[in-house]
């Protein structure tokens, strides 16, 4: 059985990385643009990163800095393999051209905005993790060594079962390198670790990104504005002004560079601070001569190779680039992906997504709740009406309402808090976590359970409250229809909630639901409806909700109804289904309506999932 040191990729401990694991990286020539619409101009291409050079080594801490719009991000979301197209360039690991797909195996990026699921501990998010990213070969009891060894080593074996919502800023940053340094990931990218951290914490993140460089890492962080302090713990740094390198090399040698251009750093004076403002043109001097300095000498030893060897090495090259600098990309038939199998995957983001959702007060308890005390409100409100014939008006009434409160209940929190969600599904599925279908497939199914609770806290009452008809089948139609009423929700703020962001898809919810109702047939009858919009009723998701609901109701053979008044016009059940023009019992195709419908918002919501993650990579 493997030891906790023996557990990741070559044998080697946490705290270090051997020699032949190490990696170096080199990059020639990065060129990348976008195309942005301005005002009176269509389609103008404007160039992010114009032609960067340089490397970064193996057991070295490297910023990279510039002022904001250098495009520092951009750089690093190529380097990391984030992003696979881009106008021209070469990247070289080793001294070799690497398979982007194999080079994102050894290697972490680590975002700016790095979200972890809140109601998590430390200890569970870390072990989670290690469930995905450490192969199945090694142990429950590897796993937890090694889970105990990455929070000694970032300082968090303090906080082993305290929420990530309750732990510092810090302690955040610390714990999401934490998540990224189990499997001992020779390189790392970090976009901005210190952002919006005091200056101790930042420089507690920066030490231990110092430390964990020292072990043989290639650490790479973008860096946007450091302290002094916090600058020295760097060994080189990479300044980019306007998308061209002005300095690449050791931190201790940037004055003197400058200086042979004409950047005079006061004594005393923040050497962050004096690069930024070289970069962004605030200081007298040659700026083409620093570009100059930055990219002259660069040669990579596997370039001369291709030189000398031609097509061999042209092959080589050609088998990595596509035409235009994009980075060509193997199929799952040619690299093994993932750690773990798909089974083991759904299985662990399935217990994650029921443990988070078991202790989110306003997700799961409070929902429920307040769908319960809203049943019970709404039943004493409509007591006693449903086998009234003198109140079948209010008896309809009631059965919109359950219906409109049942979808816009269950879909507005999935608009408002997926988002933040999905931004852990993006970073941990590029980061190579796990695949698409079991994420997906996982996040379903641990909505279920609290789906039909909250729908039955609602039903229950109101239906027994409200005296409706006491018969097993037509409860367990009418159940039917409000489950699949769920799933619509479900899907329907999956949907829109992946597309677009929160206070957009606030509003897209009603826009899309509301006309829809309109032919329900609640606010108007189908004969009444101009024959020109009637196929907008075969459409309307809530036609096939309402109409099957009133069939559970009203249809199969139901007796007349108590009359307590002199006259009761509607005592007659065919009379009710004449006025609402269902006369026909056409259940079963109610049902299919709603199952096309939760069809289509699944396919919708897939489609929208892919699109956002193919945007990551562009």
């Amino acid at each position: 059985m493997m030891n906790a040191e023996n557990a990741r990729n070559g044998g080697k401990s946490e705290k270090e990385v051997g020699e032949s694991e190490r990696v170096n990286i080199e990059f020639f020539n990065i060129c990348s643009s976008v195309y942005s619409a301005k005002k009176g101009r269509k389609n103008e291409k404007v160039e992010i990163l114009r032609g960067l050079s340089g490397k970064f080594l193996s057991g070295r801490l490297c910023a990279i800095m510039g002022p904001s719009g250098a495009g520092k991000s951009s750089f690093l979301n190529i380097l990391s393999g984030f992003k696979t197209t881009f106008d021209d360039g070469e990247v070289l690991i080793n001294g070799k051209y690497c398979n982007v797909e194999e080079f994102r195996k050894k290697s972490c990026y680590i975002l700016q905005d790095f979200a972890l699921h809140k109601k998590l501990t430390v200890l569970e998010t870390l072990k989670i993790a290690a469930d995905l990213k450490l192969s199945s070969k090694v142990s429950g009891v590897d796993k937890t060594e090694i889970v105990l060894d990455v929070l000694r080593v970032l300082g968090l074996d303090a906080n082993l079962e305290t929420q990530v919502d309750r732990l510092s800023g810090g302690e955040c940053k610390r714990l999401s390198i934490g998540v990224e340094l189990l499997t001992n990931p020779p390189v790392m990218f970090l976009d901005e670790p210190t952002s919006g951290l005091d200056s101790v914490s930042a420089c507690q993140v920066v030490s231990h990104l110092k430390n964990l460089a020292r072990a043989g890492r290639n650490v790479v962080c973008v860096i946007h504005q450091p302290s002094s302090r916090l600058l020295e713990f760097f060994d080189d740094i990479y300044v980019i002004s306007h998308g061209q390198c002005i300095y690449s090399g050791p931190l201790s040698d940037v004055v003197e560079d400058l200086k042979g251009a004409g950047y005079e750093c006061p004594q005393f004076y923040n050497r962050a601070d004096f690069l930024l403002e070289v970069a962004s043109g605030e200081r007298p001097g040659d700026l083409s001569v620093l570009i100059e300095r930055a990219t002259k000498g660069i040669q990579f030893s596997c370039l001369e190779k291709g030189v000398k060897n031609g097509k061999e090495e042209h092959s080589e090259l050609s088998k990595m680039l596509n035409g235009n600098g994009k980075l060509a990309t193997t199929t799952s038939r040619d690299i093994n992906k993932y750690p773990t199998s798909q089974w083991q995957q759904f299985r662990v983001l399935l217990k994650r997504s029921f443990i988070c959702i078991s202790r989110d007060m306003i997700v799961t308890q409070f929902k429920i709740i307040v769908h319960f005390l809203v049943g019970l409100l709404i039943g004493f409100i409509y007591y006693n009406v449903g086998n009234d014939g003198a109140k079948v008006s209010a008896n309809i009434s009631l059965l919109f309402f359950i219906i409109m409160f049942l979808y816009f209940s269950n879909s507005i929190p999935i608009v408002l808090f997926y988002p933040y969600e999905s931004k852990i599904f993006y970073r941990e599925y590029l980061n190579n976590w796990y695949g698409f279908l079991p994420y997906v497939y996982s996040k379903i199914l641990s909505e279920i359970p609290c789906l039909m609770i909250s729908i039955l806290s609602t039903f229950i009452p109101i239906y027994y409250l409200s005296s409706q008809p006491v018969d097993t089948q037509r409860i367990l139609l009418l159940v039917n229809i409000y489950l699949l009423t769920g799933f619509v929700a479900l899907f329907a703020g999956l949907a829109i909630g992946t597309q677009f962001d929160p206070q957009l898809a606030i509003f897209m919810m009603p826009a899309i639901g509301l006309p829809l109702i309109v032919f329900s047939g609640y606010f108007i009858h189908y004969n009444e409806l101009p024959v020109v919009l009637l196929p907008l009723t075969w459409i309307s998701f809530f036609r096939y909700i309402f109409e099957g609901s009133f069939h559970a109701i009203y249809s199969f053979n139901r007796k007349n109804l108590d009359c307590h008044q002199i006259f009761c016009y509607f005592r007659s059940v065919p009379k009710i289904l004449d006025l609402m023009d269902m006369k026909e019992n056409t259940y079963t195709m109610d049902v299919l309506g709603i199952i096309g419908w939760i069809v289509l918002f699944k396919i919708l919501f897939l489609i929208a999932l892919k699109m956002k993650v193919r945007q990551f990579t562009r």
